[in-house]
Protein backbone atom coordinates (compact mmCIF):
# COMPACT_ATOMS: atom_id res chain seq x y z
CA UNK A 1 0.00 0.00 0.00
CA UNK A 2 2.98 2.43 0.94
CA UNK A 3 4.52 1.42 -2.00
CA UNK A 4 1.53 2.25 -3.95
CA UNK A 5 0.70 5.57 -2.55
CA UNK A 6 4.92 6.55 -3.41
CA UNK A 7 4.35 5.84 -6.75
CA UNK A 8 1.22 7.79 -7.08
CA UNK A 9 3.30 10.59 -6.05
CA UNK A 10 6.38 9.94 -7.92
CA UNK A 11 4.16 10.28 -10.80
CA UNK A 12 2.12 13.13 -10.12
CA UNK A 13 5.63 15.05 -9.40
CA UNK A 14 7.34 14.05 -12.83
CA UNK A 15 3.88 15.07 -14.44
CA UNK A 16 3.93 18.09 -13.08
CA UNK A 17 7.43 18.74 -13.60
CA UNK A 18 6.96 17.98 -17.46
CA UNK A 19 4.07 20.32 -17.79
CA UNK A 20 5.75 23.13 -16.40
CA UNK A 21 8.45 22.72 -18.72
CA UNK A 22 6.67 22.31 -21.62
CA UNK A 23 6.87 24.50 -24.62
CA UNK A 24 4.72 25.74 -26.91
CA UNK A 25 6.25 26.43 -30.56
CA UNK A 26 4.12 28.36 -33.41
CA UNK A 27 5.32 28.76 -37.25
CA UNK A 28 3.94 31.08 -40.09
CA UNK A 29 4.55 31.10 -43.38
CA UNK A 30 4.80 34.63 -44.81
CA UNK A 31 4.44 35.78 -48.77
CA UNK A 32 7.07 37.54 -50.90
CA UNK A 33 7.83 40.67 -49.02
CA UNK A 34 8.86 43.98 -50.01
CA UNK A 35 9.85 46.59 -47.71
CA UNK A 36 12.38 49.37 -46.71
CA UNK A 37 14.89 48.78 -43.60
CA UNK A 38 13.22 51.32 -42.22
CA UNK A 39 10.48 48.98 -42.17
CA UNK A 40 12.02 46.00 -41.04
CA UNK A 41 13.44 48.06 -38.40
CA UNK A 42 10.29 48.82 -36.68
CA UNK A 43 9.55 45.41 -36.71
CA UNK A 44 12.40 44.39 -35.13
CA UNK A 45 11.97 47.01 -32.73
CA UNK A 46 8.45 46.10 -31.74
CA UNK A 47 9.24 42.33 -31.20
CA UNK A 48 12.23 43.26 -28.64
CA UNK A 49 9.86 45.20 -26.41
CA UNK A 50 6.68 42.60 -26.42
CA UNK A 51 10.19 40.10 -25.58
CA UNK A 52 10.86 42.54 -23.24
CA UNK A 53 7.47 42.84 -21.74
CA UNK A 54 7.19 38.76 -21.67
CA UNK A 55 10.31 37.69 -20.02
CA UNK A 56 11.25 41.06 -17.90
CA UNK A 57 13.19 43.86 -19.02
CA UNK A 58 16.34 42.30 -17.48
CA UNK A 59 16.43 39.37 -19.45
CA UNK A 60 20.11 39.06 -21.48
CA UNK A 61 18.64 36.44 -24.17
CA UNK A 62 20.89 36.29 -27.08
CA UNK A 63 19.69 37.85 -30.11
CA UNK A 64 21.99 37.64 -33.77
CA UNK A 65 21.41 38.81 -36.86
CA UNK A 66 22.52 37.33 -40.27
CA UNK A 67 22.36 39.27 -43.46
CA UNK A 68 23.13 37.61 -46.81
CA UNK A 69 24.96 39.89 -49.00
CA UNK A 70 25.61 39.07 -52.73
CA UNK A 71 25.83 34.99 -51.74
CA UNK A 72 27.99 35.71 -48.61
CA UNK A 73 26.05 35.83 -44.76
CA UNK A 74 27.41 38.00 -42.45
CA UNK A 75 26.60 37.63 -38.68
CA UNK A 76 26.00 40.05 -36.56
CA UNK A 77 25.83 38.83 -32.81
CA UNK A 78 23.80 41.74 -31.35
CA UNK A 79 20.26 43.33 -32.77
CA UNK A 80 20.81 45.47 -34.95
CA UNK A 81 18.79 47.33 -36.99
CA UNK A 82 18.82 46.77 -40.92
CA UNK A 83 19.04 50.25 -41.77
CA UNK A 84 22.34 50.67 -39.34
CA UNK A 85 24.03 47.94 -41.17
CA UNK A 86 26.14 48.77 -44.23
CA UNK A 87 24.83 46.67 -47.00
CA UNK A 88 23.95 47.14 -50.72
CA UNK A 89 20.54 49.09 -51.15
CA UNK A 90 19.67 45.89 -51.93
CA UNK A 91 19.37 42.55 -50.03
CA UNK A 92 17.85 39.67 -50.58
CA UNK A 93 18.35 37.44 -47.21
CA UNK A 94 17.72 38.46 -43.84
CA UNK A 95 17.39 36.81 -40.75
CA UNK A 96 16.88 37.40 -36.88
CA UNK A 97 17.23 35.25 -33.88
CA UNK A 98 16.83 35.23 -30.28
CA UNK A 99 17.06 32.65 -27.60
CA UNK A 100 16.86 32.35 -23.78
CA UNK A 101 15.93 29.09 -22.39
CA UNK A 102 12.97 28.19 -19.91
CA UNK A 103 11.19 31.98 -20.81
CA UNK A 104 7.45 32.71 -21.91
CA UNK A 105 9.39 33.42 -24.79
CA UNK A 106 11.88 31.75 -25.34
CA UNK A 107 12.80 31.81 -28.97
CA UNK A 108 12.11 33.71 -31.92
CA UNK A 109 13.26 33.42 -35.57
CA UNK A 110 12.70 35.56 -38.39
CA UNK A 111 13.92 33.91 -41.66
CA UNK A 112 13.69 35.98 -45.09
CA UNK A 113 14.83 34.68 -47.93
CA UNK A 114 14.19 34.05 -51.58
CA UNK A 115 13.21 30.53 -51.19
CA UNK A 116 11.73 30.57 -47.87
CA UNK A 117 10.15 33.14 -45.39
CA UNK A 118 9.02 31.65 -42.19
CA UNK A 119 8.47 33.79 -38.26
CA UNK A 120 9.14 30.90 -35.56
CA UNK A 121 7.68 31.89 -31.95
CA UNK A 122 8.52 29.02 -28.86
CA UNK A 123 8.50 29.24 -25.36
CA UNK A 124 6.32 28.00 -22.12
CA UNK A 125 3.62 30.88 -22.31
CA UNK A 126 0.86 30.06 -24.76
CA UNK A 127 -0.77 32.85 -24.86
CA UNK A 128 2.08 34.49 -25.31
CA UNK A 129 3.98 33.03 -28.22
CA UNK A 130 0.35 32.89 -30.22
CA UNK A 131 0.46 36.79 -29.50
CA UNK A 132 3.75 37.47 -30.89
CA UNK A 133 3.32 35.03 -33.72
CA UNK A 134 -0.01 36.86 -35.04
CA UNK A 135 1.55 40.20 -34.92
CA UNK A 136 4.81 39.37 -36.63
CA UNK A 137 2.30 37.74 -39.36
CA UNK A 138 0.18 40.44 -39.33
CA UNK A 139 3.19 43.15 -39.71
CA UNK A 140 4.49 41.69 -42.66
CA UNK A 141 1.82 40.75 -44.44
CA UNK A 142 1.05 44.64 -44.68
CA UNK A 143 4.83 44.53 -47.26
CA UNK A 144 3.44 41.67 -49.57
CA UNK A 145 3.61 40.98 -53.25
CA UNK A 146 2.23 39.50 -55.88
CA UNK A 147 4.55 36.97 -56.85
CA UNK A 148 7.93 36.00 -56.44
CA UNK A 149 10.21 33.68 -55.09
CA UNK A 150 12.45 30.61 -56.16
CA UNK A 151 9.42 28.31 -57.62
CA UNK A 152 7.62 30.91 -59.36
CA UNK A 153 11.01 31.75 -61.62
CA UNK A 154 11.77 28.38 -62.45
CA UNK A 155 7.87 27.51 -63.33
CA UNK A 156 7.11 30.80 -65.05
CA UNK A 157 10.68 30.89 -66.77
CA UNK A 158 10.48 27.55 -68.10
CA UNK A 159 6.69 27.50 -69.35
CA UNK A 160 7.46 31.25 -70.94
CA UNK A 161 10.99 29.97 -72.65
CA UNK A 162 9.37 27.15 -74.46
CA UNK A 163 6.76 28.70 -75.58
CA UNK A 164 8.78 32.01 -76.96
CA UNK A 165 11.05 29.58 -78.13
CA UNK A 166 9.03 26.67 -79.97
CA UNK A 167 6.94 30.22 -81.64
CA UNK A 168 10.11 31.47 -83.17
CA UNK A 169 10.82 28.00 -84.83
CA UNK A 170 7.69 27.72 -86.70
CA UNK A 171 7.09 31.38 -87.10
CA UNK A 172 10.42 31.30 -88.66
CA UNK A 173 10.51 28.20 -91.11
CA UNK A 174 7.06 29.95 -91.88
CA UNK A 175 8.59 33.12 -93.11
CA UNK A 176 11.45 31.47 -94.96
CA UNK A 177 9.27 28.71 -96.42
CA UNK A 178 6.31 31.45 -98.16
CA UNK A 179 8.92 34.15 -97.94
CA UNK A 180 5.76 36.52 -96.54
CA UNK A 181 7.66 38.27 -95.12
CA UNK A 182 4.77 40.33 -93.57
CA UNK A 183 4.76 37.64 -91.03
CA UNK A 184 7.67 38.73 -89.47
CA UNK A 185 6.03 39.94 -86.49
CA UNK A 186 5.59 36.76 -85.32
CA UNK A 187 9.66 35.25 -85.25
CA UNK A 188 10.20 39.39 -83.93
CA UNK A 189 7.98 38.96 -81.04
CA UNK A 190 9.14 35.42 -79.99
CA UNK A 191 12.77 36.51 -80.03
CA UNK A 192 12.61 39.58 -77.95
CA UNK A 193 10.20 37.60 -75.57
CA UNK A 194 13.13 34.78 -75.09
CA UNK A 195 15.76 37.05 -75.18
CA UNK A 196 13.81 39.31 -72.21
CA UNK A 197 13.50 35.80 -70.22
CA UNK A 198 16.73 34.47 -70.71
CA UNK A 199 19.00 37.42 -70.06
CA UNK A 200 17.14 39.68 -67.82
CA UNK A 201 18.02 39.30 -63.41
CA UNK A 202 14.64 37.42 -63.26
CA UNK A 203 15.93 36.88 -59.80
CA UNK A 204 16.29 40.16 -58.67
CA UNK A 205 13.02 41.32 -60.27
CA UNK A 206 10.69 39.15 -59.02
CA UNK A 207 12.91 37.72 -55.59
CA UNK A 208 11.18 36.12 -52.70
CA UNK A 209 12.15 38.65 -50.69
CA UNK A 210 13.96 42.29 -51.01
CA UNK A 211 15.13 44.95 -48.32
CA UNK A 212 15.68 48.27 -49.91
CA UNK A 213 17.95 50.62 -47.75
CA UNK A 214 16.02 53.39 -49.61
CA UNK A 215 13.79 53.52 -52.94
CA UNK A 216 15.07 54.76 -56.21
CA UNK A 217 13.98 58.48 -56.59
CA UNK A 218 13.96 57.50 -60.79
CA UNK A 219 10.66 56.21 -61.68
CA UNK A 220 12.28 53.96 -64.55
CA UNK A 221 14.50 52.47 -62.04
CA UNK A 222 12.57 52.09 -59.31
CA UNK A 223 9.91 50.04 -61.41
CA UNK A 224 11.65 48.13 -63.44
CA UNK A 225 10.76 44.67 -62.64
CA UNK A 226 6.76 46.18 -63.72
CA UNK A 227 8.05 47.77 -67.02
CA UNK A 228 10.09 44.60 -68.43
CA UNK A 229 7.30 42.32 -67.55
CA UNK A 230 5.10 44.08 -69.06
CA UNK A 231 7.62 43.93 -71.99
CA UNK A 232 7.33 40.09 -71.68
CA UNK A 233 3.03 40.09 -71.40
CA UNK A 234 3.31 42.58 -74.88
CA UNK A 235 5.69 39.93 -76.77
CA UNK A 236 3.48 37.02 -75.79
CA UNK A 237 0.49 39.08 -77.07
CA UNK A 238 2.61 40.27 -80.08
CA UNK A 239 2.92 37.00 -81.46
CA UNK A 240 -1.38 35.87 -81.76
CA UNK A 241 -1.50 39.32 -82.42
CA UNK A 242 0.89 39.58 -85.47
CA UNK A 243 -0.68 36.26 -87.04
CA UNK A 244 -4.28 37.68 -86.80
CA UNK A 245 -3.50 40.93 -88.97
CA UNK A 246 -1.91 38.94 -91.02
CA UNK A 247 -4.83 36.92 -91.44
CA UNK A 248 -7.30 40.36 -91.77
CA UNK A 249 -4.96 41.34 -94.35
CA UNK A 250 -5.70 38.65 -96.71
Amino acid sequence: MQLTVLLSICVLLATTWLSNGEEFSQVRDLPTLKLRATDLDAILLETHALIDAANGPEDSGRETVKVSIDGESIEIPHLSLASSVGFPNEVFGFSYMYNQDDKPISSVTIDLGDSLRQVTVSGESADKVEALSKLLDKDFHRYSTAVGGVKIRRIAGVCLSMLFLTSLMISSAYCWNTRNYRALGMPICSAIGFLLVLLLPWNRFVAGFVLYQRYSPFFLIRHAPQIFLLGVVAAVLGIPLSYFLLRKKR
